[in-house]
């Protein structure tokens, strides 16, 4: 009798232990350590930058054009000359005879045209052909020139009712000129590109040339 009641009483403590130990839901543990990650890998070293493509090569420049001609170049002043009147002699006619291969260009028409200018002792210069008139409009001396044969120029001098006095063909008489003459060869197409300029202005042509008095 006395062991089955010791029994039961140990009973009965196991029981009260257990029922003491376990609430009824259980109180939540405390979470572990979270379990580490891999470790990242580390990032590589930047490659080194592709080489630039090359470019084209640049064309080559041109090569400077060559200047143009001036376009003066080719037009040719004479000096100024006194008259000569070797191709005829008379009190009331005179010529000249002045050869230049330049007029051939003229005469045989490769392109450029002749002026002649006149000059007095008063410093007035005429293209010719110029003519002198009296008070009754008739005229009294004219003074022309014509292109002969291949290279020549032909001056001449006429005049109407009296013989001529030297102040009016001589060069110079003394220490005064009363005559002199001077005569332009002008390619065409310089003429043409130059239509503005006045041809029978001596004064213009001269200054724009820039040719001395």
């Amino acid at each position: 009798m006395k062991t089955a009641m010791k029994f039961l009483a140990h009973a009965l403590v196991a029981l009260a232990l257990a029922t003491t130990s376990c609430s009824k839901d259980g109180d939540v543990g405390p979470m572990g350590p979270q379990g580490s990650e891999g470790e990242q890998g580390l990032v590589g070293a930047q490659g080194p930058q592709g080489e630039q493509g090359a470019k084209g090569d640049p064309g080559e420049n041109g090569e400077d054009g060559a200047d143009g001609e001036d376009g003066n170049a080719n037009v040719f002043f004479s000096d100024q000359f006194f008259p000569n009147w070797n191709g005829a002699d008379t009190p009331r006619f005179k010529r000249m005879t002045i050869t230049d291969s330049r007029f051939s260009q003229v005469i045989n028409g490769d392109g450029a045209v002749a002026f002649v200018y006149w000059s007095t002792n008063n410093g007035t210069t005429f293209p010719l052909p110029w003519n002198s008139y009296n008070a009754s409009g008739n005229i009294t001396i004219s003074r022309s020139y014509v292109l002969r044969g291949n290279d020549e120029l032909w001056i001449s001098i006429r005049k109407f009712g009296s013989d001529f006095e030297d102040t009016e063909t001589v060069g110079k008489v003394g220490l005064v000129i009363y005559n002199q003459l001077r005569y332009i060869v002008v390619p065409s197409e310089t003429l043409a590109a130059k239509s503005s300029l006045d041809y029978s202005d001596y004064e213009a042509v001269r200054a724009y040339y820039g040719i001395s008095p």
